[in-house]
């Protein structure tokens, strides 16, 4: 089988967020079936090839033209459609909308979550530029939503056919696992830190929720000794960030580090006491699956997709409650009799999340959508 992946998210900033993440991980899935797909890629004009995506994965004959990063998801379904006509495939996967305005080809789309739509205060122009590739989301052959979550979020906005939709949850890259002591002195070293740390990652927009989780640590520091570390690129809200942290009396025992390298994330992972995830809603949610496979336990609110994905490994507070996730947290710190049996419960519930499984469900979906 020929599947044409929407690779574009490998050549620009996505890369080193979730969907990039999504597409490594699915492609390199791929190469541990039996039988795997014959994979390429449909890029945008004047970029360079994703290397990291492996041998044997190919460019596709057409590239997309690149317009203005607003314009770019309305003008899509018609650049899509071009490509698409020649193109040597028999199926086409849209990995962040890109869905053609019409194709002979069949069509699959992962909706990876439809935050948009459910905070439009939040993010009204990136709501406005998808509205577009939401209308065409019912036409697709197949939609693949990484939670149930998602997938309910899928029913709710769209007229897609619940027949249609599948769930596949996403998997955890095999470098999340336990760093070596040496390396977590080491890091620790370099950081300047010398206190047991909790650990939050990712970019703190809105829906990130940088004051809780600036008033979980302060009521965890009442009776605990330790520090905040904050990895992932703050870009604009940077300045908001040092801003909270500085208000709720806690950022001169705080570390805002900005994007760190895999390898020093698993590190951060594996050495932090506790993982805290204050996010209002994730389509996914994988840092809390990520910290688990690093044997570091995880609390985080009840949300969206949080519970399902976390399975009872994490531990799972009130949303929004920064008292019940501070005493959670408290809680961790002080029984190692429960942080050991947490530790133990994410290791084993997150080996379940692996690429191949997914991929394998992918191609289970393909054959599907070939057969409408």
């Amino acid at each position: 089988m020929r599947v044409l992946i929407d690779g574009r998210p490998l050549q620009g900033a996505s890369s080193v967020r979730g969907i990039g993440s999504y597409a490594r991980g699915l492609i390199s899935g791929f190469s541990q079936l039996a039988e795997p797909p014959e994979v390429s890629l449909l890029l945008s004009r004047g970029r360079e090839f994703p290397a990291e995506v492996g041998p044997g994965v190919r460019p596709a004959r057409r590239r997309i033209r690149v317009v203005h990063p607003t314009l770019q998801p309305i003008a899509d379904p018609v650049f899509v459609s071009r490509a698409l006509r020649d193109a040597r495939t028999d199926v086409y996967h849209a990995i962040e909308f890109g869905q053609p305005l019409r194709t002979r080809l069949p069509v699959v789309v992962t909706v990876h979550d439809l935050i948009p739509f459910i905070m439009p205060r939040d993010y009204p122009w990136v709501r406005r530029a998808r509205i577009l590739g939401l209308r065409l989301l019912s036409r697709a052959d197949a939609v693949i939503a990484v939670s149930e979550a998602t997938r309910r979020d899928v029913l709710r906005f769209t007229g897609t056919p619940p027949e249609r939709i599948r769930v596949i949850p996403e998997g955890i890259a095999p470098v999340f696992h336990m760093a070596a002591p040496e390396a977590v002195a080491a890091l620790r070293a370099r950081l300047g830190i010398d206190r047991p740390f909790l650990l939050a990652v990712g970019t703190f927009d809105p829906r990130k929720r940088i004051a809780l989780l600036a008033d979980v640590v302060r009521r965890v520091r009442d009776d605990h000794d330790v520090v905040l570390v904050i990895a992932g690129d703050q870009g604009t809200f940077a300045d908001e960030v040092m801003g909270v942290l500085s208000r709720a009396g806690i950022a001169e025992s705080s570390r805002v580090i900005g994007h760190v390298s895999t390898g020093d994330l698993v590190t951060l992972y594996t050495g932090a006491a506790c993982f805290v995830f204050t996010s209002a809603y994730e389509g996914f949610g994988l840092p809390p699956l990520e910290a688990m496979a690093c044997g570091t336990p995880a609390v985080v609110f009840d949300n969206s997709s949080l519970p399902e994905v976390s399975g009872g490994a994490a531990v799972v507070v009130p949303d929004g409650d920064a008292i019940r996730m501070a005493e959670a947290v408290s809680g961790l710190l002080d029984d190692p009799a429960a942080r050991e049996r947490r530790r133990a419960q994410g290791l084993t519930w997150s080996s379940a999340f692996t690429w191949r499984r997914a991929a394998k469900m992918t191609v289970d979906v393909y054959h599907a959508a070939l057969g409408r």
